[in-house]
Parts: C-alpha cells; sequence; structure tokens
C-alpha cells in the first residue's frame, strides 16, 4: 500500500495565504514542497508550534493533518521498527487533533489505513529481526555472511593453487538454491559461484567444459538470468578469448535488455564497458559461426 496523495484541506490551506509564517518556506505558491524539504521538516514544525493560539480551527485542523502527513511519509523507508511505531504514534495522536479540529474522516480514512498498514510492516520487520539474530547467533553470520566467507576462502585457495579445494567451494556456494532456502535474497553471491565455475572451466578445461557449466548454471537460474546484470561485463570480459563466443554473445544480448528494460537507451555506458564490448564484438563477429 502507498502513502496516499496529500489530503485536499492540507493543500488549500497551503495554498490559501494563511499558513504560519514558520510553514510558508516549505512550500511553493503551487502548494508542493520546495527544493530541499520533505514533509519529516513540515512534521517536526509542527511539533514545535505552540498548540495555544489564535489560529483558525481550519488551519489548526489542516496543520495537525500535515504533521501526520508528515510522520507517515517518514515510514516509506522504514528499517527500524522502534522508531516506525514513534513516528506512527505520533501520527496517529495528529490525526485524532485534526478530527477535533474540523477535519473531515473523509480525508483522514486513508492515512488510518496506512497507518495500521504500516504498524503491521513493522511488527513484521521486528520478527524478520528476531529471527534474523538467531540466525546469527547459530551459525555466526548472515546467510549473505556465510556467502562471502566461502567466497572469500575459494578466492584464497585457487590463488594459492588448491584448484580442486576452490572449486569444491565455489560449487558449494552455485548449488545453493536461491529461491527456497535461508539463502533467498543471496541470489548475487550463488551467481559468483557460478561464474568462478564458468571461468575456470573455460581458462582450464576449454569451450565445451564451459558450455556444460553454462548449462547447469542457467538451469539453476530457473527463470532468472545468468549472470545476473551486474556481473556481466566481468564475465564476458574473462571469457574473451577461451573459444566461447555463442556464450559472450548471450551475456551481452542480455545485458542489453535488462538495459533496455530499465529505460536505457545509450549503451554500453562507462568507457570499460565500452572496452569490453568492442573485444566482445571482435569475438563473436570472428567467430567461426559468422563466417
Amino acid at each position: 500500500m502507498d502513502l496516499p496523495s496529500v489530503p485536499a484541506s492540507v493543500t488549500t490551506v497551503i495554498t490559501s495565504g494563511t499558513l504560519p509564517p514558520e510553514f510558508t518556506a516549505f512550500f511553493s505558491p503551487a502548494g508542493e514542497l520546495t527544493d530541499g524539504t520533505d514533509w519529516s521538516d513540515v512534521a517536526s514544525a509542527v511539533d514545535g508550534y505552540p498548540a495555544a493560539g489564535g489560529l483558525d480551527e481550519n488551519v489548526r485542523g489542516a496543520l495537525a493533518l500535515a504533521g501526520a502527513y508528515g510522520r507517515l511519509d517518514s515510514l516509506e523507508d522504514g528499517t527500524d521498527p522502534d522508531g516506525m511505531d514513534e513516528d506512527n504514534d505520533r501520527a496517529v495522536e495528529l490525526l485524532h487533533e485534526a478530527e477535533a479540529h474540523g477535519i473531515d474522516e473523509d480525508e483522514t480514512s486513508e492515512l488510518w489505513w496506512y497507518s495500521e498498514h504500516k504498524r503491521s510492516l513493522a511488527a513484521e520487520l521486528r520478527d524478520d529481526i528476531a529471527e534474523m539474530d538467531a540466525y546469527v547467533a547459530e551459525h555466526g553470520a548472515t546467510p549473505r555472511g556465510r556467502l562471502e566467507a566461502k567466497l572469500g576462502q575459494a578466492h584464497d585457495l585457487y590463488s594459492a593453487g588448491d584448484r580442486a579445494a576452490a572449486l569444491a567451494l565455489f560449487r558449494w556456494v552455485a548449488e545453493i538454491s536461491p529461491w527456497d532456502s535461508e539463502f533467498s535474497g543471496c541470489m548475487d553471491r550463488i551467481d559468483v559461484g557460478w561464474c568462478r565455475l564458468l571461468h575456470d572451466a573455460a581458462h582450464v578445461d576449454g569451450p565445451e567444459a564451459a558450455r556444460k557449466i553454462w548449462r547447469e548454471a542457467r538451469a539453476h537460474h530457473r527463470a532468472a538470468r545468468f549472470p545476473v546484470t551486474t556481473h556481466a561485463w566481468p564475465l564476458t570480459e574473462m571469457l574473451v578469448g577461451t573459444g566461447v563466443p555463442d556464450i559472450i554473445e548471450v551475456v551481452i544480448r542480455q545485458w542489453l535488455e535488462a538495459a533496455e528494460e530499465d529505460g536505457r537507451s545509450d549503451v554500453p555506458v562507462t568507457e570499460d564497458e565500452h572496452r569490453i564490448f568492442e573485444l566482445a564484438l571482435a569475438e563473436i563477429e570472428g567467430s567461426p559461426q559468422r563466417g
């Protein structure tokens, strides 16, 4: 559930010219937040504004509603359940205050629903944190941390010349399910395992061995792309010159498709990507299949 739009009463008061001077700098004449301002600034200003005074009831109600909106806006990307509950509690107080000063429930109802939605998410987040704390207590690291440690150990073994032990660890990481295990959020780390296996096969055992690993990785990723987009260029560079232009072509094509899906038309982007792209094109165009 997304945060509802700014309530009409708030916009009306902002554009009416009846805002207290303490609030006018937050908004443009059209009623939008000015550059460098966000709703948390408005909420803080509402909290610091004296409750007593000569404000019109409608203005006081709209200010309380603006403060509630600001508190709820701060929950959008909340990661601390205690902080989320604290902001939510204050939003609830301000919603009550807004209704007590003339704001109709038709305007507050969606904010009440959003408040309850975020309270439920905070409770789920608290449970997730407790579950992860218990996991770390049992395993000594988060799932991602465990995979990072395995990959680091495998890299060190490979660098030291213990290829067999390194490949066993890379495969241990690669064959973990990215879909239905505690490692479900670690697709990029699992992908590294497959990339390292593919790199080794291409450089040590030859093209056919590399193609076998490629097929295994693609099957393991199911409907997801292999490699993940962020690994496409490093993997392409590692495969150039190993006799697998067919694999390189698929990797490049997938990267370009992903870029188009993200709305990027000018690709590749960086100088390094252009360099690798040119190497890849030369290899693809010079392959026997293209001859």
